[in-house]
């Protein structure tokens, strides 16, 4: 993967339990993010994302910790969806 490469990856959040809600409906506005759900288990939300490059997904990271009561955060970026299994 190269800097200009399309990035789509999984961002898994924990926040403030009082804030969820709040974030699920502000994230799941945002022009970049595919899908938003509220989870159980270790985190609370997971995000899917599709980005331009590396570096989008670098702003688009320190956005979100700026914006929102982001406790913890662990982002998965996927594979090419052209490689053959």
């Amino acid at each position: 993967m190269t800097k200009e490469d399309k990035v789509v990856a999984f961002i898994l959040l924990v926040t403030d339990s009082s804030s969820t809600q709040q974030i699920y409906k502000d994230v799941s506005a945002m022009e970049k993010v595919k899908e938003v759900h509220m989870i159980y288990g270790d985190y609370d939300l997971i995000i899917k994302v599709e980005l331009d490059n590396l570096q989008e997904m670098t702003s688009f990271m320190m956005q979100m910790r700026k914006e929102f009561a982001v406790k913890k955060s662990s982002t998965l970026i996927t594979l090419s969806e052209d490689m053959e299994l």
